[in-house]
């Protein structure tokens, strides 16, 4: 790609495109929002308006056949990612895809393929791995600054009981680990660099929605266990703490990252359980949206290669399909 602005297009008026992406690909330096698409066409074009973006369509496939159009930002309901998407990479369309990318790792093969036939590029949007305070984290750990890790374990939880909340719809892949669950078990697999041997899991589900509730899983990495719990009838609380031989780090701001707000990573020295007694280190504010835009649309510039791409998310895939069958089976199964 010679030119140096990356145009992008919106499908649908999804609530995370309005109030996070489309907000960060305008900030970014590299990207540019062309136009926005919904199946109701006074939706696009108020939204457009809104967010002042140039062009407006009333279907799906009118983005697509645009030309001028390099990314789509496809934020559909978990059960439209792949059907969707391989319809937009038949026109020659790049992808960034919300997470999940489907319901079940198999699904995702025909994206696999349709990308390769294509030539396209189309990638899981887990903005987490771009946020400086993650990066940091990683190379933290890499250099042998807590020893070996022992063991990883989270929580992300929010309170939702909308009943027409898409998150709280069964057969749309509502609930708490498609939702969310995905997000620790991405960190654990960023982290760590590899992929869980077998898994534990149980959860709790909503009588009238029949979506899980409130989740526990524990991964075995091979000697190291990540375990975390999610729910969407809980508080709103994240945190991940990582155990090392030597030193702890939790990370206090580790998913939801306000792009307006600096984050927090303690790292306590392995001789002191008081805070004020160990290191806190503070990243400022960061968009981790603007970030996965930018890094996106610099695959395309700068002809990189993507650092994870489908095959990465069908191995986070295959963890959830795993938890699934673990909660069914109740029972330790491989991954």
């Amino acid at each position: 790609m010679k030119k140096k602005i990356v145009n992008w297009g919106i499908i649908s008026t999804a609530k995370i495109g309005w109030e996070h992406v489309i907000p960060a690909l305008q900030k970014s330096k590299n990207s540019n929002v062309l136009a926005l698409a919904s199946r109701n066409l006074l939706k696009a074009k108020t939204l457009a308006k809104k967010l002042k973006i140039p062009k407006s369509y009333g279907s799906y496939k009118e983005l697509y056949e645009d030309p001028n159009i390099d990314v789509i930002y496809n934020p559909l309901p978990n059960h439209l990612h792949i059907k969707t998407s391989l319809e937009a990479s038949t026109y020659g369309k790049h992808i960034l895809l919300e997470k999940p990318l489907s319901l079940k790792a198999k699904d995702i093969d025909p994206l696999i393929k349709a990308a390769k036939k294509n030539k396209v590029i189309i990638k899981e949007a887990f903005m987490v791995r771009h946020h400086p305070q993650w990066q940091w984290v990683k190379k933290y750990i890499q250099d042998g600054n807590i020893g070996a890790v022992s063991s990883i374990s989270s929580t992300f939880s929010y309170f939702n009981k909308d009943p027409k909340n898409i998150r709280n719809i069964s057969k749309f892949g509502g609930g708490a680990i498609y939702d969310i669950g995905c997000y620790p078990t991405v960190i654990s697999r960023y982290i760590l660099n590899q992929e869980p041997k077998r898994l534990v899991a149980t959860a709790i589900k909503d009588p009238k929605f029949q979506t899980d509730i409130l989740s526990s899983v524990m991964m075995d990495f091979g000697g190291i266990y990540s375990s975390y719990t999610v729910a969407t009838q809980s508080n709103n609380s994240q945190q991940v703490f990582i155990l090392g031989t030597k030193k702890t780090i939790v990370v206090e701001n580790p998913f939801n990252a306000v792009a307006s707000k600096p984050t927090t990573v303690v790292v306590y020295n392995g001789h002191s359980i008081y805070r004020k007694e160990n290191t806190t280190k503070v990243f400022p504010a960061t968009d981790q949206y603007e970030r996965q835009s930018t890094a996106f649309s610099n695959h395309l510039i700068n002809r990189t290669k993507v650092d994870y791409d489908l095959k990465d998310a069908k191995k986070n895939m295959k963890v959830l399909d795993a938890i699934f069958k673990s909660i069914k089976k109740k029972k330790w199964v491989k991954v």
